[in-house]
């Protein structure tokens, strides 16, 4: 491909993705979005409404098809939460809603090829790919990408590749399911379903294709995410089911040397001249090894990442059992994880007995966690201050007491007090409901 190409991205081109994204975040702004009680998913009543509205509108859905049979909407879900633009708080009747951040605004204030940017990054860098894959099995999907791309950036735009049957393009892509589609809205390229697969009902959450046409622009992105922005090192949570908790984007893993990082390769890709040995920098802007591809002054600035940053008080969360029973504790910015621990297990009369971890997406045996300091792999409950955990008013958090029995407590965090005194031992400062027996089970 040509150095010297230059690309425009408009709200429709080469993708719609920016259009259809900002009919996503319209809808969720001005309409009251509560979350399903199972999965935390958007309603189906709203999914059918928003479907409605976008360019290529998904058929044969009605109000009660679910997040996970939308791929686009499914996407945007999940870009919105990993680039907080959105957060789940808790509303009325303890159901979880979306609300915006002020980050939203400042996303709508980026150019267009910023905005595209942005969104790729998040992508790329902050949303879990094993949530994105829908309910299919993770496997080693994620070892496969770099090679794609690899591939891909040495192909000829707008010649089609049949990625049916026996080839390596049809190895590497069996496991890719809703991203051949992921892909295609970032614009990559342009897929084509197996009709094969379709007339044999094949079931509606999986997607296999028939064949890819790479974009002009998809070789060039593919060619630069090959070369400067490996998914292994700049994907975080990737990372963070490796046990780091705050990596730096890009940067070696525990250990590693940054320039042996290319020698982790086939020898293959060695080989070829234009293979960096850093992958780019760790911690430089994402978009940065983008800019030549556009016109001057036209990708210049994108969203802040928050690295990890002390926010001191006194924090007040609720930890509950059911509606109807629950403790409330004033704990300091320095105490960690541990002493929360501990402060729950007192408010409940527990002996401390079990394992645990503590699930920060609320979701249970998600990699979003922090372990016991008894278990095998972290990052462990005493890694981290409750003030470095980034954590909003109204985020639940999931704490699992005993993975035999599996006690759940919703602790959700009500109020950062920044005025007065920290308490020196976390305090139990208003209860409800009297304490289950531990081994006697309880009712909900």
């Amino acid at each position: 491909m040509s150095k010297s190409t230059i690309f425009n991205i408009t709200e429709t081109e080469p993708t719609p993705l920016l259009r259809d994204f900002a009919t996503f975040t319209q809808y969720l702004r001005t309409h009251h979005i509560v979350l399903t009680r199972v999965n935390e998913f958007i309603s189906g009543k709203d999914l059918y409404k928003i479907n409605q509205e976008i360019t290529r509108p998904l058929p044969d859905t009605t109000p009660r098809t679910d997040q996970t049979r939308y791929p686009l909407l499914h996407l945007f879900y999940h870009l919105v939460l990993a680039g907080r633009l959105f957060q789940k708080v808790t509303g009325k009747g303890s159901r979880l809603v979306l609300k915006p951040t002020g980050r939203l605004r400042t996303y709508e204030e980026l150019k267009l090829t910023e905005r595209y940017f942005f969104l790729l990054e998040t992508f790329w860098v902050d949303a879990d790919w094993e949530k994105l894959h829908a309910e299919y099995p993770w496997h080693s999907f994620l070892y496969t990408v770099p090679e794609v791309l690899e591939y891909l950036s040495e192909q000829q735009p707008g010649e089609r590749i049949q990625v049916k049957g026996e080839s390596d393009m049809a190895r590497m892509l069996l496991d890719w399911n809703y991203f051949l589609l992921y892909f295609s809205y970032f614009g990559f390229w342009e897929v084509t379903r197996d009709t094969d697969l379709t007339a044999r009902d094949c079931p509606k959450r999986f997607f296999r294709a028939e064949s890819i046409t790479p974009s002009t622009f998809g070789v060039a992105l593919a060619e630069v995410l090959s070369e400067k922005r490996d998914l292994l090192y700049w994907n975080l949570p990737n990372r963070r089911k490796q046990g780091e908790w705050n990596a730096i984007p890009g940067s070696p893993f525990p250990g590693e040397e940054t320039l042996n990082l290319f020698e982790l390769e086939p020898e293959r890709k060695r080989s070829k001249t234009a293979v960096k040995e850093d992958k780019g920098r760790p911690g430089e802007p994402f978009f940065l090894s983008f800019v030549p591809l556009f016109a001057e002054g036209e990708l210049q600035k994108t969203l802040p990442r928050e690295g990890v940053k002390f926010v001191d008080g006194t924090y007040i969360f609720k930890v509950a059992l059911t509606k109807d029973l629950w403790r409330r504790i004033e704990i300091s910015a320095d105490h960690t994880l541990l002493d929360l621990h501990r402060a729950i297990q007192r408010a409940y009369n527990f002996d401390d007995d079990h394992l645990y971890s503590f699930f920060m997406d609320g979701r249970s045996w998600s990699h979003e966690r922090f372990t016991s300091p008894y278990e095998d792999e972290g990052p462990w409950v005493d890694d981290v201050r409750i003030g470095e955990l980034g954590l909003f008013i109204g985020q639940n958090i999931l704490y699992l007491f005993d993975y035999g029995d599996e006690w759940h407590f919703r602790v959700e965090l009500e109020e950062i007090k920044r005025e007065c005194p920290k308490p020196r031992k976390p305090k139990i400062i208003e209860k409800k409901g009297k304490a289950p027996e531990q081994y006697g089970g309880y009712e909900e």
